[in-house]
């Protein structure tokens, strides 16, 4: 009983370890400290839907036609736009959906290979526009994960996206208000790696069922 006790003990041990070191390579890829300094050349476009619009639209969405930047770097996602109103005319917003679609088109000067798929981000405009001068909207990104993102030989993760953004009126910067997030790059795994972590998981799956098996 008490050798039995002592293997669960060390497969328990070896398991934790082992899922720990592998959780820690995952979450590399999205430390600025480390991240490969890559070059990249990107475009975003961006709408903003019509529902929960309460008066004359407002805000509009100024796209990046062309963009570069190197990792890790803060760069601009684009601009929400808010349009003055008339003295004493007021707009409410109340969950109006936006999105952002971030395409890489060179990485380092080479163009992307087939099957990448760009980067989709969503969100909510909430808040009340008066006039030209006054405006408390705000812009919050949906808090679901970005996956990251294969762009030829890196993965790509985005961070330190704002997620709760306040838009300036017109009177203010001409009413723009930049969206701005982090993306850091690490080269892609070779296949030797992966397949290490592959057996590693795939060991501690097997224990398991062989311990569950025997009690």
């Amino acid at each position: 009983m008490r050798m039995r006790h002592t293997r669960l003990v060390r497969t328990w041990m070896a398991s934790t370890a082992l899922l720990l070191g592998f959780s820690a390579f995952a979450q590399a890829a999205v430390s600025p400290a480390q991240s490969a300094k890559v070059l990249m050349d990107y475009a975003t476009s961006g709408t903003i839907g019509s529902t929960g619009v309460d008066g004359i639209p407002v805000v509009s969405f100024n796209s990046v036609p062309s963009g570069q930047f190197t990792t890790p770097s803060s760069f601009s996602l684009g601009e929400f736009m808010v349009s003055a109103l008339p003295t004493g005319v007021s707009t409410t917003y109340t969950d109006t959906p936006f999105s952002i679609t971030y395409l890489v088109s060179d990485v380092n000067g080479e163009s992307i290979q087939e099957g990448y798929t760009p980067i989709v981000l969503t969100g909510k405009i909430n808040g009340t526009v008066s006039g030209a001068s006054q405006s408390d909207l705000m812009v919050s990104f949906d808090k679901n994960p970005i996956p990251s993102f294969i762009t030829n030989d890196y993965v790509n993760t985005l961070v330190n996206l704002d997620t709760s953004l306040t838009l300036v009126p017109s009177t203010t910067n001409g009413g723009r208000t930049t969206a701005q997030t982090l993306l850091v790059a690490q080269p892609v795994p070779e296949p030797a790696t992966l397949a290490i972590f592959g057996l590693g998981i795939a060991g501690v799956v097997w224990h398991r069922r062989r311990q569950s098996r025997i009690a």
